[in-house]
């Protein structure tokens, strides 16, 4: 409970910056850690949970308060994007108003992104599955779609969770993979460490940790180390990963 909402940023040696998921307390992290609103090339949203998205209308604000004129892409699940519009227009957050192009992409299965530093494959996984009662009970539009993401720049692979429903969402997505940036809230962690060691992942950040976690981590870190699996760290905000 110490920690802001999920956001992450992914800089590369060519001085581009991908933000990914836009929890709250996104605004004034990159406010607090120097991060240049300009230099976010694209953002990218893992699902509409209120901490992976509630921050977005602020930052965007924000990056038109500044003036920025470069055009900047959105990646949403494809549910989303009507709603996020509309939000923006109840905000009167107008995009007309702005001095960049604001453009809306979804985020489908498969590779859905790619430019001249990365690419990124989305995998479907199952967060929001257990909402499906309700959503045919009311009727609603709602497709329940979250994604983990793999990430490839410069040789690396990242893995990225955004939240999980079962473990199995990583079973194939998290094989030699270099980084894994994975939330640790709605899955076992004693299994969650032993799929890490058996997928021969490098090296490991816990995100979304919950409360009863938060005085077992060197614990956990001294249990995976006996296991062999060494490098693995628990997310803090300001926290900075070299590749």
């Amino acid at each position: 409970m110490n920690r802001n909402c999920s956001s992450w940023i992914l800089e590369t040696s060519e001085g581009k910056s991908y933000l990914f998921d836009c929890g709250e307390g996104v605004s004034s992290s990159i406010l607090r850690f120097g991060v240049d609103y300009n230099n976010i090339d694209a953002i990218f949203v893992t699902h509409t949970h209120s901490d992976h998205l509630s921050g977005l209308f602020l930052l965007l604000q924000m990056i038109y308060l500044t003036g920025r004129e470069e055009p900047l892409g959105l990646y949403l699940p494809e549910e989303a994007i009507s709603g996020v519009k509309d939000f923006l227009n109840l905000l009167y957050l107008f995009p007309e108003k702005f001095a960049f192009d604001l453009y809306f992409y979804s985020i489908n299965q498969g590779p859905f992104f790619e430019d001249s530093e990365l690419k990124i494959s989305a995998y479907p996984n199952e967060h929001l599955i257990d909402n499906q009662e309700i959503i045919e009970r009311k009727g609603l539009s709602n497709k329940m779609e979250s994604f983990c993401l793999e990430i490839s720049f410069d040789g690396k692979r990242i893995v990225y969770s955004g939240d999980l429903g079962v473990l199995e969402d990583l079973e194939i997505i998290t094989r030699n993979a270099d980084l894994l940036l994975t939330e640790c809230m709605h899955v076992k962690i004693d299994a969650l460490i032993d799929l890490i060691i058996k997928n021969k992942v490098e090296s490991a950040v816990f995100t979304h940790i919950p409360p009863e976690l938060e005085k077992e981590k060197k614990n956990l870190k001294e249990k995976a180390k006996k296991l062999g699996f060494s490098n693995l760290k628990f997310a803090s905000d300001g926290m900075v990963i070299d590749l």
